[in-house]
């Protein structure tokens, strides 16, 4: 499933430690894996 990186980098997620980051952020070093984790329950 292609990916349109554009679209998602200024997105903004809560941090662990109730911080706001942009994702763009993460990958501006160098590549980055993102893995989205769902909890149920």
């Amino acid at each position: 499933m292609p990916i349109d990186m554009d679209s998602i980098k200024d997105q903004e997620v809560v941090l662990w430690d109730d911080t706001v980051a942009r994702i763009s952020r993460f990958w501006q070093e160098g590549p980055l894996v993102l893995v989205f984790l769902r909890h149920y329950g």
